[in-house]
């Protein structure tokens, strides 16, 4: 324990010493407008494991359904050492570089999330110096790649990676990527699953290349109902759509708005999805709701996911859901994409 104390500090000292006090100012939009998540395939302990495997005609498919961009969610740790220097798997690397030219062969952008590392959010004080390793290796990685490549440090902060012991190894991510990488589109969120109340009390350096990101799931028993992958999942048949539900809704992506104003930081949805358990109707009405008001409140989004638990697409069928497509793109612009998968 205390040797990871000691290196969690060198690194700190490094970093901070050779980082610019803040990155090359750029005003731009953040590219990532219309977004699907790619989930359950390489943030699986092994890619297919989960039921999804990322295949380049998905990421076609995605380009020509309207998207801007893909989220993938990766669980780097599962694929690097577990005792320092936390070596990443090279072939590893091999297969998240074929996602990106796939991607990118077809004008996505494309996030690089680290998502499921359940032993940081445990342990923060033993992994966190592991979690800034890796960081290191991946901006290193990356650091010539192009604009398009966008990292998001750490999905979801929970459990005990929360609070100031979340504040203080996020900047030191930070940190460790502007090191190698001082222009890139960096996404960073707040504690307690990236909610807005964990965004309202993160606080994020003034960097005009840094987005700030919160997930939207309410109401939970709505969008998690009949839900496979844990007991207790809310029970399948509740609606949504009521007076009450529409005026919560607005005022959360009000509230949501103002904190990315008061911050001075673009604010991004990251992740709002629905069960396929859930009635399709309701789950288009939600979605279609969820999607403009993000919209009306000048976020980009990303909806969660593309073909699993969450899906807008059906792999056994081999084609959009298509009530959820409707619901993510207004008619006249998806009566132009539209294609026939």
């Amino acid at each position: 324990m205390k040797a990871n104390h000691v290196l969690l500090a060198m690194l700190a000292v490094l970093i901070a010493a050779s980082v610019p006090a803040q990155a090359k100012a750029q005003h731009a939009a953040f590219p990532a407008r219309r977004c699907v998540n790619l989930a359950n395939a390489l943030n699986a302990p092994k890619e297919g494991e989960w039921g999804y495997v990322i295949r380049d005609a998905d990421l076609q498919r995605i380009a020509r359904a309207g998207f801007d961009s893909v989220r993938v969610l990766i669980a780097w740790d599962q694929h690097a050492g577990a005792k320092p220097p936390y070596t990443i798997d090279p072939s590893f690397f091999a297969r998240i570089d074929e996602v990106i030219a796939q991607a990118q062969g077809y004008g996505l952008s494309i996030i690089l999330d680290m998502h499921n590392y359940e032993d940081l959010y445990a342990n923060p004080t033993s992994h966190g110096p592991r979690a800034i390793a890796l960081w290191m290796q991946i901006a290193r990685h990356y650091a010539k790649a192009p604009q398009s490549v966008i990292f998001e440090l750490l999905n979801e902060p929970k459990d005990a990676l929360q609070g100031e012991v979340w504040q203080r190894l996020s900047a030191q991510l930070y940190q460790t990527v502007r090191h190698s990488n001082p222009d890139r589109w960096i996404i960073m969120g707040g504690d307690n699953w990236n909610s807005i109340d964990g965004l309202a009390r993160f606080s994020a350096p003034p960097d005009p290349q840094l987005v700030l990101t919160f997930h939207y799931y309410d109401p939970y028993k709505f969008t998690h109902q009949g839900a496979s992958w844990f007991e207790g999942a809310p029970p399948v048949g509740r609606s949504w759509g009521s007076k009450a539900e529409k005026r919560h809704l607005k005022t959360e992506f009000s509230r949501a708005a103002a904190l990315g104003r008061a911050k001075g930081h673009q604010i991004w949805l990251g992740e709002f999805g629905a069960t396929t358990a859930t009635h399709i109707e309701d789950r288009a009405r939600w979605t279609r709701a969820v999607r403009r008001a993000a919209e009306a409140a000048g976020m980009g989004w990303c909806s969660f996911d593309f073909a699993t638990e969450f899906g807008v697409y059906s792999p056994k069928r081999q084609n959009w859901i298509w009530p959820l497509r409707h619901a993510l793109f207004d008619q006249a612009a998806l009566a132009l994409r539209r294609s026939p998968d």
